[in-house]
């Protein structure tokens, strides 16, 4: 098969780029050249590359850049989605189009407190997620007039380079710091009562790999949650990060801290994705705290 994969340099693109090439060796990646903004291009090479599928990560992924940029979130993320799969449908109508979503765009309705699963009103309260879920509807829209599109909402990811502001990547940064004597022992946080169901980058790459092979029973323009189905507190975030490094600390809250989410709580409900690909995450949660300990351990130094 092959595969285009936009937003390869990214966090989760690198590690999907290397995570399709252990798992599906014989197929073809091709990484994403031009701007998806920039129509021509994007015609021209899905032309030229006759991709098979496409997982389309490219976005501006982050909360505060896109507060920072809103016009420019909109454009990426509403705009280039919208270039990227109008020209599938027409130059690759065949191929199967991976659009990887967020949980950001369920917003408001996280406030019931209840593990969201897809059938959540999508209600957004910042401009990424406006923008994501812009994309969203315009992918379900665009599958009712023939893309084969599935639609992938993420929930928290983390993993070895992941951006310092992401929560798991916040906390590891100070624990490393502290272990290595370079701030005292005190982590500041929002809120120690936050929760986020948060993934390995690892288990959420083979999610999107899983889904890259059609499912009779998922219409096109179906809606899959990935996630854990677990919340994990900010305190006890810490606490798991804390023990690796044998290190202790206390935790001052402070309301100025930025929230990386925007969302004091969000926890999804995998169910219709373990039962549509079989899909469930694996990779230990000790491991996903030890991996981001030893990431932030080497970071420190640079």
């Amino acid at each position: 098969m092959r595969i285009l994969l936009t937003g390869v340099a990214g966090f989760v693109g690198q590690h999907l780029k290397a995570r399709l090439a252990a798992r599906r060796p014989d197929d073809v990646i091709l990484e994403d050249p031009m701007d998806i903004r920039d129509r021509a291009a994007v015609e021209r090479f899905v032309r030229d590359e006759k991709p098979e599928a496409c997982i389309h990560l490219a976005a501006v992924s982050s909360v505060e850049r896109a507060r920072a940029d809103t016009s420019g979130a909109w454009t990426v993320n509403l705009d280039g989605t919208l270039i990227l799969a109008e020209t599938f449908e027409k130059y690759a109508r065949n191929a199967r189009f991976l659009y990887v979503s967020t949980a950001e765009i369920y917003g408001s309705s996280f406030r019931t407190g209840e593990p969201l699963d897809e059938k959540a009103v999508i209600s957004p309260v910042n401009p990424y997620a406006a923008s994501k879920a812009a994309a969203d509807m315009a992918i379900g829209t665009l599958s009712a007039e023939g893309l084969h599109a599935l639609r992938l909402r993420s929930f928290s990811i983390t993993g070895t380079g992941e951006d310092r502001h992401a929560i798991v990547s916040y906390l590891a940064a100070q624990v490393a710091r502290i272990e290595a004597k370079m701030q005292p022992p005190v982590v500041t946080v929002r809120d120690p009562s936050d929760g986020f169901d948060i993934m390995d980058v690892r288990d959420a790459c083979d999610a999107y790999i899983d889904a890259l092979e059609p499912v009779e029973t998922l219409p096109d323009g179906a809606v899959l949650n990935v996630c854990t189905g677990r919340t994990r507190t900010v305190r006890s975030i810490l606490h798991d990060l804390m023990a690796e490094a044998g290190v202790s600390a206390s935790i001052e809250s402070d309301p100025s801290v930025p929230c990386p989410s925007g969302l004091a709580s969000m926890q999804g409900n995998p169910d219709a994705t373990m039962r549509a690909l079989g899909w469930r995450p694996k990779v230990d949660w000790k491991e996903t705290v030890a991996a981001a300990l030893n990431d932030w351990r080497l970071r420190i130094r640079d």
